[in-house]
């Protein structure tokens, strides 16, 4: 397979045309193409207002995507039978799913690289496979910036890549046939996602803040009722002990009275 030809070819489709032509064919295709638009349009604003609180879930679902092409694309270099081919993609699949929704920070690397790359090939639309490695590796260093970054950043991706999304559906939908109309909407989306997810991370810390405060006070009281125990306990102790010296006190003046009475 000559890979620069192919990756040529798709960027010479007018997917545009082609989009026109399956609509204006009616029925069922018409149907399925507006039931995908829907579709579309619900996951872009999930990703869009919800993508860092929803992170783990879209994590398991790229994560199975990502592994059953590695999975397959492995088990064709090395020319494996159809079924183990099938065999191998399901198993990375599910492997990455699994990693991606329990661990975090696996979470996290997978979408920002998935999606850092897919922002790459949209802007530099490579045509041979050199091009499109280093749309990967840029994926990769914005994935590396989620380690330090992890918030912030997962909601600019996915504030972007939902707002992109749910945008071309609702202009699809729209009387409008203006390049701009599109890009008013995409714009309003991806400012309204980001803040509305910005806004909710706040929350967040903040609640998270006021808790750890609460433990804080509880461990202070504690720490200070303790001590008043202790205090108590010391004071209780020592009363005795007072109450001891001024008898043993008492009794040498007695004595000491006594023995004088004697020697008169």
């Amino acid at each position: 397979m000559d890979v620069n030809n192919l990756m040529s070819s798709m960027q010479e489709m007018d997917y545009e045309a082609i989009l026109k032509n399956l609509d204006g064919m009616g029925g069922p295709v018409k149907n399925t193409l507006m039931i995908a638009t829907v579709v579309s349009i619900v996951i872009g604003l999930l990703w869009c207002f919800l993508g860092l609180k929803l992170i783990r879930v879209w994590a398991a679902l790229l994560g199975l995507g990502l592994g059953f092409g590695i999975g397959v694309g492995a088990g064709a270099a090395f020319s494996l039978k159809p079924n183990l081919i099938l065999i191998c993609g399901g198993a990375a699949g599910i492997l990455l799913a699994i990693l991606g929704a329990v661990f975090y920070h696996v979470g996290v690397f997978l979408i920002a690289w998935i999606a850092g790359s897919s922002f790459a090939f949209i802007f530099l639309q490579p045509k041979d496979w050199k091009l499109g490695l280093a749309c990967l590796g840029i994926g990769l260093v914005v994935a590396l910036f989620t380690i330090r970054f992890a918030e912030l950043i997962i909601i600019i991706i996915t504030g972007i890549n939902g707002g992109m999304s749910a945008g071309t559906g609702i202009y699809s939908f729209l009387p409008f046939d203006k390049e701009i109309i599109r890009i008013v909407v995409i714009a309003v989306l991806v400012v309204a996602g980001i803040g509305v997810q910005l806004l909710m991370e706040s929350g967040k810390r903040k609640k998270r803040t006021l808790e750890n405060a609460k433990k804080i006070r509880e461990q202070h009281s504690t720490a200070n009722e303790v001590e008043k125990a202790r205090a108590m306990i010391d004071d209780l102790d020592k009363k005795p002990a007072a109450a001891k010296k001024g008898a043993a006190g008492k009794n040498q003046k007695k004595k000491k009275n006594v023995t004088k009475k004697n020697k008169k």
